[in-house]
């Protein structure tokens, strides 16, 4: 039979809660913590100091299964009040923030779950800061702009810069890598870097002739410029309609052609025949052959 608890134990059990560091609604909201505390309070001996109920409480498998961020997030939204509000508006505060500058796109409620995340995995503190970016990186999507459906914020700008440089190196990939690449880079598991070397090495590949001015930081775009020349030229094109994927151009660079060699090339192609140059070459060839028959003078 358990014993009657003496009134005066009765009469101070929140002096007592308040004492170890913990409210009685805490206290009694957890089965684990309720029974060390009816211990500590009504101990044969006397009450528990301080330091024993802690250590008490540190033993139970509540506070070893769940870590600090997390006690301390359970024991501030036990407790309530408008401390545990202003928490909350802060967390996702913080949360929208850091949304708006990776470039996540977050509905109210999936801002109130990061916020709680943010509190109970202790995101605010910067040793976990990429836990909050880890999560974010998985709201990074397209969002409708004048210009069309684009990636914004920090994902907008990496992306934009990976764009161009897949570009000027003639290589094409389709939205799906960009929003991928972009993931990536926000949640940490590639850099940025990683993308520039990767597309740099692909444009290596493809053009091995060239591999070293590549690898050594120029871009293919720099590298055919003559040939690009070349073409604009002998094929009486616009200089403007001419890019890196030209099949010629890409072609001869790929081949490792000279660029005497691929004017002649040119010249041999059916389409040559239609330039002023393949014109008046034919009438220069015409009027020579004339004269040495004796037709003109």
């Amino acid at each position: 039979m358990t014993a009657e608890i003496p009134e005066a134990d009765r009469l101070s059990r929140k002096e007592l809660a308040q004492s170890y560091g913990y409210a009685l609604e805490l206290i009694y909201s957890v089965p684990e913590l309720e029974d060390i505390f009816t211990r500590a309070v009504n101990a044969k001996k006397g009450q528990y100091t301080s330091d024993r109920f802690i250590a008490e409480l540190q033993a139970t498998n509540w506070y070893k299964e769940n870590d600090q961020y997390y006690r301390k997030a359970w024991t501030a939204e036990q407790i309530g009040g408008a401390d545990w509000q202003t928490e909350q508006q802060n967390a996702e505060l913080a949360v929208q923030s850091a949304a708006r500058t990776v470039g996540a796109d977050l509905s109210p409620e999936e801002s109130a779950a990061l916020a709680r995340r943010y509190l109970y995995e202790g995101w605010s503190d910067p040793a976990r800061s990429g836990l909050l970016a880890e999560a974010l990186s998985q709201e990074i999507t397209y969002m409708p702009t004048a210009q069309g459906m684009m990636l914004q914020g920090q994902a907008g700008s990496f992306t934009d810069q990976l764009k161009q440089q897949a570009f000027s190196n003639g290589l094409k990939f389709n939205d799906d890598y960009y929003l991928s690449a972009a993931k990536s880079v926000a949640s940490g598991l590639m850099t940025e870097s990683d993308f520039q070397r990767d597309l740099q090495a692909q444009a290596a590949s493809m053009f091995p002739t060239y591999a070293d001015e590549i690898n050594a930081g120029m871009s293919v775009m720099d590298l055919a410029s003559p040939y690009m020349s070349v073409y604009s030229q002998t094929m009486e094109a616009s200089p403007y309609d001419v890019t890196l994927d030209n099949g010629d151009v890409r072609r001869a660079m790929m081949d490792g052609m000279g660029l005497f060699e691929f004017q002649q090339m040119l010249r041999e192609k059916p389409e040559w025949m239609s330039t002023k140059q393949a014109e008046d070459s034919v009438s220069d060839i015409s009027l020579r052959v004339m004269k040495m028959f004796g037709l003109v003078g």
